[in-house]
């Protein structure tokens, strides 16, 4: 935890991809990790492998849908997708990190949730 009471997860991989949702406005959590996997490979998202094969994707949406739920405070859910880990944050944020490409860890997510 950092001294806001933040937690602080750390990744060992280098960021190739930072993106945003929106389910009050966008497409849902799931649909934005689609199109971040899809940018951090360079191919089209219907090429990529289901997502539902390493994660429940209604599970995510479930967690991250602000209308279904109020979250209070900060929520990092991570996972891996082949060598790429994903990292989502409550606040609508997203990394992709390059797993073959190690680097010293440090905070996936340094700012705090406005």
């Amino acid at each position: 935890m950092n001294n806001r009471g933040e937690p602080l997860v750390y990744h060992g991989c280098i960021p190739v991809v930072d993106a945003e949702y929106d389910t009050q406005r966008d497409s849902s959590a799931t649909e934005a990790i689609i199109w971040a996997l899809a940018d951090a490979t360079s191919v089209d998202p219907t090429v990529l492998p289901p997502l539902f094969d390493y994660v429940d994707p209604d599970a995510i949406n479930a967690l991250f849908d602000r209308s279904e739920t109020d979250i209070e405070g900060t929520t990092i859910l991570s996972f891996q997708i082949d060598t790429w880990n994903v990292f989502v944050r409550s606040d609508g944020r997203i990394r992709i990190c390059d797993g073959t490409q190690p680097t010293d860890p440090e905070p996936v997510f340094d700012s705090t949730i406005a």
